[in-house]
């Protein structure tokens, strides 16, 4: 590991110790010159003595961070500066060595903040890596173009840019917004949602900034915003400078994981910002209603979330989704006939998943029996014209056929799954992932 020393050489870091355990020490004493080294190389941990300076110590300190560094960073003091350490803690360091030092102690701490390190980063590449899979446990999706958009989210995730998510109401803009903060590096801080429609004057934004601190603030329907509270919002996004991060939707411009600082030293707090739109946004820039540089701040990725009617192919795997969220709240079995499935997939679904998720709910609920068929479902039922042409889909009838011939083949094996394979003359692998897929218990 190469180590950055920033202090006097004799000051106790036990140089000979570190060489010996491998790692390769260069000492500075010039604060400016050595933020521009550690920024600049592959600096994988640095040591601050604050005896050098306390001031120029915490400043060097808040400028690494907010300049993005990522390396392990101790620092090192008497009893009298110990006072500093929950300070320096809390502007982003690794740890605080107590001065005289020992050698085999500061290895050691070392060692343990290297690993910590290199878990966080395992993490979030993981966090990439799951993808689509990683959200499926909150947004369920069949549909192709739906997992591609998921695929996006997950990345836009990662990155920590600002995020607008448009989609008609329904549609699960919230839901996606949370599952994305969820798989973020920031998932497990806070998460704060504003409805702008309910609450257009955001009053203090500092107020929200501070709640959300290290987490993500959700603006939901941002176009209803009032011009009060958008200029705020815009101030409180900090000056925008392109090329260094800032001004992506974070607070203050902080974005790394850490924040930046006023002129006394106060550190602002650290948010990413998410907003969610019913589509409307850009005819309320158009006609002057809404700032076009926040709504530029604003769109660092942008989500748009396809209607119901669009992803047709999900329909049969919500229905199942949602009938096994009240049949594990109310401990019965919930079924779908054929009928149902097809009846439910031919709606247009003008509420999306919203109406879906409520009128299943219900059905379910009030089913006196705990197998829906279509007379459970009066409000669709006798429907005419176009919205009715998808009952004559022939995917979402197949699908229902194929639902109940898997439940009729494992009530007949007894729940014997080897044997219920057998009968449908399927491998036993297919059959696992359609039980999955129809939600079938």
């Amino acid at each position: 590991m190469n180590l950055l020393v920033l202090g006097k050489e004799q000051s106790g870091f036990a140089a000979p110790a570190l060489v010996e355990a491998g790692y390769e020490v260069r000492f500075r004493s010039d604060f400016d010159a050595a933020l521009i080294e550690a920024q600049a190389s592959a600096v994988e941990g640095i040591l601050l003595d604050l005896e050098a300076g306390e001031a120029e110590t915490l400043d060097f300190l808040r400028r690494y961070r907010a300049g993005g560094g990522t390396g392990v960073v101790l620092v090192s003091g008497d009893t009298v500066s110990a006072a500093l350490a929950p300070v320096v803690l809390r502007e982003g360091a690794d740890g605080f060595v107590r001065q005289p030092i020992v050698a085999e102690e500061l290895v050691l701490v070392l060692h343990q903040a290297a690993e910590r390190e290199r878990l966080r980063q395992e993490v979030a590449r993981l966090r990439v890596t799951l993808g689509a899979r990683g959200l499926e446990p909150l947004v369920v999706a069949e549909d192709p173009k739906m997992r591609g958009l998921l695929e996006q989210a997950a990345r836009a995730a990662a990155d920590d840019v600002a995020i607008l998510i448009t989609g008609e109401r329904g549609t699960g803009k919230a839901l996606l917004a949370q599952a994305m903060h969820r798989f973020s590096r920031r998932g497990e801080a806070a998460f704060v949602a504003v409805d702008c429609r309910t609450a257009p004057e955001l009053g203090d934004p500092e107020t929200l900034w501070r709640s959300a601190d290290h987490g993500t603030l959700l603006l939901n329907e941002i176009e209803a915003l009032s011009p009060t509270s958008q200029m705020l919002l815009l101030s409180a996004l900090g000056p925008h400078k392109n090329g260094n991060g800032n001004g992506n939707g974070h607070a203050n411009g902080a974005g790394n994981g850490s924040s930046q600082t006023d002129g006394q030293g106060h550190r602002s707090p650290d948010v990413r910002v998410m907003a969610t739109t019913g589509g409307a946004i850009e005819r309320a820039v158009e006609e002057g209603r809404f700032q076009p540089e926040l709504f530029k701040r604003l769109t660092g990725s942008r989500i748009n979330l396809p209607a119901l009617r669009d992803r047709p192919e999900d329909i049969p795997a919500l229905v199942a989704h949602f009938a096994q969220q009240v049949a594990s709240r109310t401990g019965r079995p919930i079924s779908i006939t054929p009928q149902a499935l097809i009846l439910l997939s031919g709606h247009p679904w003008p509420g999306n998943v919203r109406e879906l998720k409520q009128v299943v709910e219900r059905a379910a609920t009030l089913s006196p029996t705990g197998r829906l068929d279509r007379t459970d479902f009066p409000s669709l039922m006798g429907e005419v014209g176009p919205g009715n042409a998808g009952s004559l889909a022939l995917k979402p009838q197949v699908e229902a056929i194929e639902r109940e011939a898997i439940q009729r083949a494992l009530a007949t094996a007894k729940g014997n799954r080897r044997e219920g394979a057998r009968l449908l003359q399927v491998s036993l692998r297919t059959l696992f992932y359609k039980i999955r897929r129809y939600g079938i218990s």
